[in-house]
């Protein structure tokens, strides 16, 4: 299944949609070049994608073999509505909107089909860093540097304001029947919460210098972090304990995700490596390098088979990872590009 949509949030203030062509044919599978070449026009000179005319018909074609085995994907809009960089964005699981987060303090809702902002969600006194869409798109979790974490209803009113960390909340996770919320934060702790009373279930110190990242294994069994340390770390939900420790990374980790069947995990460091892990072995089974400076967001399409990831070298970059290749990279934003999601449809 090949990714559909990829979104990415920038320092630039925007938010980039990225979608493949509806249909690429190669250009001999659509007429005789000397037709085309008399009306063509290219838009991506990596791709060399044209608009070719054969009797009377318009194709997006290319010279290129490879372009049809491959996902090749365009910018298709820019939103703007935010007055700050956009740390966060998170796709509904109904694929018919998307909420963003940002410095400039407030969560956006955008209408995917229409391309406009439907709510603005205002409550947090510093920047929003995390968001995360219930299950059944009922409602929205976000972290900010306030220390808080918020529970949003989409009627713009927040539910509960869960208070207890000592500093900016960075990262969180929703559990996949919504009754907890993994958060964490730079004062290098660990917090589960009840999405039902708002109570503060369990407390983990990391004892590790800036959590950047978390991610909460598919089963809800674990969760795992990655910061300052250069290290990924696995926690036991249940007990709280630390279970495992993966090494690898030159410098901090900065994001995370997780393979749908919890066989492995994907960091993106501030070393411009990306590095797969294996979480039977704690290994490393793959290094991806192509960006030049910090890794900042990863996302796997939901077959595992192709991974987007952002930068601040100011990319988005779509990889194979049965090939384990950069497969394109993405130009658009001018500042970096703090978060991005890829979806499979």
């Amino acid at each position: 299944m090949k990714p559909k949509l990829v979104v990415s949030g920038s320092a630039d203030n925007t938010i980039r949609i990225w979608r493949p062509p509806k249909k690429l044919y190669n250009f001999e599978g659509v007429g005789t070049l000397r037709p085309v070449l008399e009306v063509f026009k290219f838009l991506t000179l990596e791709e060399v994608i044209a608009i070719g005319r054969v009797n009377k018909q318009f194709y997006e074609a290319s010279f290129s073999y490879e372009v049809q085995t491959k996902p090749i994907f365009r910018e298709d809009q820019v939103l703007e509505g935010h007055s700050g960089g956009v740390y966060c964005v998170a796709v509904s699981h109904k694929k018919d909107f998307l909420v963003s987060g940002s410095h400039d303090k407030t969560i956006l809702v955008w209408n995917l089909l229409t391309r406009q902002a439907t709510q603005v969600l205002k409550g947090h006194s510093g920047g929003v860093w995390c968001v995360a869409v219930s299950s059944k798109d009922e409602f929205v979790v976000s972290g900010s540097s306030d220390k808080t974490v918020r529970i949003w209803s989409l009627e713009s009113v927040p539910i509960s304001v869960l208070r207890g960390h000592k500093n900016a909340v960075i990262s969180l996770a929703l559990s996949s029947k919504d009754e907890f919320i993994v958060s964490g934060s730079w004062d290098d702790t660990i917090r589960v919460w009840s999405v039902l009373s708002s109570e503060q279930m369990r407390l983990i110190e990391v004892n590790t210098p800036w959590i950047n990242s978390l991610v909460m294994s598919k089963n809800e069994d674990f969760v795992l972090s990655g910061g300052g340390n250069k290290a990924l770390t696995l926690w036991s939900l249940p007990s709280g304990k630390r279970t495992r420790v993966f090494r690898g990374h030159g410098l901090s980790v900065n994001s995370l995700t997780i393979s749908s069947g919890d066989e492995f995990v994907v960091s993106g460091s501030g070393d411009s490596t990306i590095k797969l892990w294996s979480l039977a072995s704690g290994k490393i089974t793959r290094t991806l390098r192509g960006h030049t400076k910090r890794v900042l967001s990863v996302s796997l399409s939901n077959d595992n088979k192709y991974l987007v990831s952002g930068s601040a070298d100011y990319s988005v970059r779509l990889w194979s990872l049965e090939k384990g290749t950069q497969t394109q990279i993405l130009k658009g934003h001018t500042d970096r590009v703090w978060s991005v999601s890829v979806i499979s449809y």
